[in-house]
């Protein structure tokens, strides 16, 4: 018997691929055209603000911080970070035009000036310089300071510096303690310190110095004390003084009275 093929039943639907016109390709370019341009347009000036004052409360460490006093009972959670300060002077080591930092190496710890590539300069070429804000870079020579060049500022100026170490200063023989006694004593008198513009153990560090009287806890003796800085402080995290006001409650109808 001859054997004939059933044909199959099932139908294929072709999908056929719609061809734009030139109009509704340009129509349909323009609108990914906008959409892309809209996604991109900066903030108007007071959402900016907002968003940024929102942005700097972020980040840090959270702890909770609890304070009970002047009729106050305060329990806030807050957020901490260390300050971020760049140093008053900016300085480094140059050689061969690039930026070398000391680095100990191998088991017998050999020291060794290399660049953020790794590569190792000669000791000899290497050079202290000042990076200025505009980026140039001038060679300076940094040596420990042998005379101490004091001028009077007021107290708060201190306060905008980070302390990063003390120091005491004393004189040797009676003389010496009397001028020191009189210098402490005008700055006491009139609220300020004396502030060191320039001051340096060698080693290619430089500080500013304030120095400052302090009375042992009798009155009988006192002794200057001089704050070491590299940084001035700058706060970031700022919040505002007054108190951020409440929603407005929700607009209603007005209410008419009964009238009949």
């Amino acid at each position: 018997m001859p054997s004939y093929r059933k044909s199959s039943k099932q139908q294929y639907a072709v999908k056929r691929k719609k061809i734009l016109s030139k109009v509704e390709a340009k129509l349909k370019t323009k609108a990914k055209t906008s959409k892309a341009k809209t996604a991109t347009l900066p903030l108007p000036k007071a959402e900016k603000a907002e968003s940024e004052a929102v942005a700097s409360l972020k980040g840090g460490r959270k702890a909770t911080l609890r304070f009970k006093g002047f009729g106050l009972n305060i329990k806030a959670n807050v957020r901490y970070e260390t300050e971020k300060v760049d140093p008053l002077i900016k300085t480094a080591y140059v050689a061969d035009g690039k930026i070398v930092t000391k680095k100990f190496v191998g088991p017998k710890k050999r020291v060794v000036w290399v660049d953020e590539e790794g590569k190792e300069h000669d000791k000899s070429k290497v050079q202290q310089v000042q990076i200025l804000d505009d980026g140039r870079m001038i060679p300076i020579k940094i040596e420990k300071t042998k005379v101490i060049e004091v001028e009077a500022v007021p107290a708060k100026v201190m306060d905008e510096f980070h302390p990063y170490s003390f120091l005491e200063i004393w004189g040797e023989n009676e003389d010496d303690i009397d001028a020191l006694r009189d210098l402490a004593f005008e700055l006491k008198a009139k609220g300020m310190v004396g502030a060191v513009r320039k001051f340096s153990h060698g080693y290619g560090k430089l500080y500013v110095g304030f120095i400052k009287p302090v009375l042992s806890k009798d009155g009988k003796s006192f002794v200057l004390e001089m704050m070491l800085s590299e940084n001035k402080k700058k706060h970031r995290r700022w919040m505002p003084t007054e108190k951020a006001l409440k929603a407005k409650k929700k607009a209603e109808e007005p209410k008419v009275p009964e009238l009949w």
